[in-house]
């Protein structure tokens, strides 16, 4: 022991003063450590914790909203979206899977192994059902608030119907699930029609379920697109065209009735029925004797021909060019008029009209009566056709196409050719789209009349419907009469194009064209029957659909009859 005064001092009590020191400065410092880490994690973590709490509390449910409607004419639905559900199942909030699978599989009518291969297969959230309907829904969403409903979601979204089913779904198209247009008016106006899917912030509860913040308010603004479809229209024509499609078997099918006076199509039915795909103006062909109209309107339009001539039917051998015969087997006629030659559906008669008329006039009439050309009738793959220029066609194609040959065209251009005569002369702009309805009220129309130009002067169009009405009257049409009403128009019975290059005896197109009343033309209609099963022709398969359809839509639109000596008994 060291003695210093009369101090004594051991080592060891030194010692366990340091210690205590050490000790001291330990056990402060861990609450220093807490306390800086606390600093930094709310000084600097402040955000990153924020939002995690957030999550934990508040969701952001992504929710379908309400696309616009495609209506008929006068206001009929014929695509509309209706609100259903989805329901999710969030596993971490579940308490009791066994009774909440049980009760799911007797809700949704789903077996349980099914319910369970989705539960096995997701980590946590995954959707179970999609359009829940509304009695599935009323059962599951009793349970919600109550711990067999804890996990549970129902997720509010539109799906897209068809009031009218399949009517008109060529023209209407389709839309997806994500409410985006794929194809038809749905994908052509898409912008119009649709709006984003939106987020709405909601609440969790300690259980998992959503409350939605309600006092969110969302803009709507969608628009309403009103076709020139007449639904009661589009009716009779699809019947009469399901009718023709089962008594000849085509393989496709076609029928479009056209207002002259405005250019608005009240009706347009293609077969097979395809979503967004409308035969009526992307269908191209060979039209055969319905062009005949064209040729011989256009030649006695610019003075090449009078109504009065008689064309000499070459012994009804024609030869057009060295080894290139035109026959009519028809008939036995060494002259034909021009009605004749229409009635009896004369190639030799329209063949030699064009020729008369020349290359250069010819050509110029077919461009003047839409020909060649998109009629901009609004759809999306609508087809131009095809008209060589006239430059290189040889006598035998200006024949060729006096009677509907060498040219491919569409239906849409052909009746709105047949329209513009109706309409004395004068070509309207054809409208598949009536009008538009904002969300804010505004109404676009987009079907106002448009005169797009004089084809042919007033007199060769009352000329050429008087010819007409003597093809159904006394010619190849008369199964398009109407009593009480007189009918104008012209059948077609064109041979179709092999791969090799030649024509099929076979395999042809039918169809007819026409207006009815001649006094004042109200509708202007024609069918088309592509390749029939069963051999036809124009007069015997296509000219009685016309009659089908023109005689409800007469009785509908309250059409007085013309025929002066028309008797009602």
């Amino acid at each position: 022991m060291i003695r210093r005064g009369n101090t004594f001092s051991s080592p060891n009590v030194f010692n366990v003063k340091r210690r205590m020191k050490a000790v001291l400065l330990l056990l402060m410092l861990a609450p220093l450590v807490i306390i800086g880490r606390l600093f930094y994690m709310q000084t600097f973590l402040h955000q990153t914790f924020t939002s995690k709490t957030e999550k934990a509390i508040y969701d952001f449910i992504a929710e379908d909203r309400l696309r616009g409607k495609i209506l008929d004419v006068n206001g009929r639905p014929l695509a509309e979206s209706v609100r259903t559900h989805s329901l999710g199942l969030n596993k971490r909030y579940i308490k009791d899977k066994n009774k909440t699978v049980d009760f799911l599989s007797e809700t949704l009518e789903m077996p349980k192994s099914e319910i369970l291969k989705k539960w096995d297969k997701s980590r946590n959230f995954f959707f179970l059902a999609k359009k829940i309907k509304p009695d599935k829904y009323i059962k599951l969403s009793s349970v919600m608030r109550t711990q067999l409903g804890q996990g549970m979601e129902l997720s509010p979204e539109y799906e897209r119907i068809h009031p009218y089913g399949n009517s008109a779904l060529d023209i209407i198209g389709a839309s997806n699930s994500k409410n985006f247009g794929l194809s038809g008016i749905e994908q052509m106006f898409n912008k119009e029609l649709s709006q984003d899917i939106s987020k709405k912030r909601a609440k969790r509860t300690r259980g998992g379920d959503v409350i939605y913040n309600r006092t969110l308010k969302e803009k709507v603004d969608i628009s309403n697109i009103y076709l020139t479809i007449d639904e009661v229209a589009q009716y009779y024509v699809e019947q009469a065209l399901a009718k023709a499609v089962e008594n000849v078997e085509p393989e496709h099918a076609i029928a479009i009735v056209q207002e002259p006076s405005t250019g608005k199509i009240l009706a347009a039915a293609s077969y097979p029925i395809k979503d967004g795909q409308s035969l009526a103006f992307q269908f191209t062909y060979e039209p055969g004797s319905t062009f005949k109209t064209i040729a011989i309107a256009s030649a006695l339009d610019a003075g090449a021909v009078r109504i009065t001539d008689s064309i000499p039917m070459s012994g009804r051998n024609w030869e057009v060019a060295k080894g290139v015969i035109v026959r009519d087997k028809q008939h036995q006629k060494d002259y034909l008029s021009i009605p004749e030659i229409m009635q009896l559906s004369s190639n030799i008669g329209a063949g030699k009209i064009a020729v008369e008329l020349g290359p250069r006039k010819l050509f110029s009439y077919i461009r003047e009566f839409g020909f060649g050309t998109k009629t901009d009738i609004n759809f999306n793959g609508e087809s131009k056709g095809s008209v060589p220029p006239y430059s290189t066609w040889t006598q035998v194609d200006t024949a060729a196409h006096g009677y509907g040959y060498g040219i491919a065209i569409t239906p849409i251009q052909l009746i709105t050719a047949y329209s513009a005569i109706a309409n004395d002369g004068v070509m309207m702009q054809p409208h598949l789209i009536d009008r538009i309805e904002h969300a804010n009220g505004k109404i676009e129309k987009l079907s106002k009349p448009v005169k797009i130009r004089n084809v042919i002067r007033k007199e060769t169009a009352q000329t050429m419907k008087k010819v007409l009405q003597s093809v159904v009257e006394n010619g190849s049409g008369k199964r398009a009469q109407i009593k009480g009403y007189n009918v104008a128009g012209k059948t077609g019975t064109a041979e179709k194009l092999t791969k090799e290059g030649g024509y099929a005896k076979r395999n042809h197109v039918v169809s007819f064209c026409g207006m009815v009343p001649v006094s004042n033309p109200q509708f202007t209609i024609l069918i088309i029957l592509d390749n029939p099963a069963k051999y036809s022709f124009g007069g015997t398969a296509a000219a009685p659909v016309f009659k089908d359809i023109a005689q409800p839509l007469l009785t509908l639109k309250g059409i007085a009859p013309d025929q002066i000596d028309f008797d009602f008994k």
